[in-house]
């Protein structure tokens, strides 16, 4: 069992947000049965401030707790343990480090481990005059179904344009978002486009001003019948 000495020994750290220098995000959800264990290891030498907050699907913060990481040490978090439970206890949580943080993810349904991810690039700082994209895989065949949740990391108003395209081009999907500070979006494709023998391909994001992240949620598709992907970094 893994060692929660960084919660029993969490230290307060006074103004991690004011020196933090990295700022990541990723998807959660502790409705239905559904949990998210945070792993946060110290790539470096050296103590380690960080931050961690939960948002709901509003961007209402629900949780937060700020310590500290020896250097070369790792920590653990099970959100569930600390979220209030809500049904909209689901969206973004956001870290903010002093020092780079390699953070592993392991997403749960009903007690049993479903998916593992791995975050270790920041939300990006994009500039503002340019558009940038990131991309992502859907699949849509027999019984897969494909979510889409697309969250907003920062503590601004930002937006984007979301377009689903079949494998041979075809637009089947196209929503713009404008999100909130931390709010977030789920889009269930099976709800938008349906199922098809052929109905799989890309998820395009077009983010023009600030980043979005989008995780994805794939049904069907695997012996526990659900893994969750996180995309942060756009492609172009």
């Amino acid at each position: 069992m893994k060692s929660l000495f960084l919660l029993i020994a969490m230290v307060a750290l006074i103004g991690v947000g004011a020196s933090a220098q990295y700022h990541y995000a990723f998807y959660y959800d502790t409705t239905g049965g559904q949990d998210l264990e945070v792993n946060l290891l110290n790539a470096m030498p050296r103590e380690n401030g960080f931050a961690l907050s939960a948002h709901d699907a509003y961007g209402g913060e629900l949780w937060s707790t700020e310590g500290t990481i020896t250097g070369n040490q790792a920590g653990v978090i099970r959100l569930g343990d600390y979220v209030p439970a809500s049904d909209l206890a689901w969206g973004v949580v956001t870290v903010d480090s002093v020092e780079q943080l390699v953070i592993g993810l392991e997403y749960f349904m009903e007690d049993e481990l479903v998916a593992i991810d791995t975050i270790y690039r920041e939300a990006p700082a994009l500039n503002p005059n340019e558009d940038f994209w990131l991309g992502a895989y859907y699949n849509q065949v027999g019984e897969s179904e494909t979510a889409l949740i697309v969250m907003n990391p920062w503590e601004t108003t930002g937006g984007c344009t979301i377009v689903v395209r079949s494998s041979d081009g075809q637009t089947l999907y196209q929503s713009d978002f404008v999100l909130g500070p931390h709010e977030s979006e789920y889009v269930p494709l099976t709800n938008e486009i349906g199922h098809g023998n052929l109905l799989w391909g890309f998820v395009d994001v077009r983010m023009t001003g600030q980043s979005v992240v989008l995780a994805l949620e794939y049904y069907g598709r695997g012996c526990a019948g659900l893994e969750i992907d996180n995309v942060t970094e756009y492609y172009y």
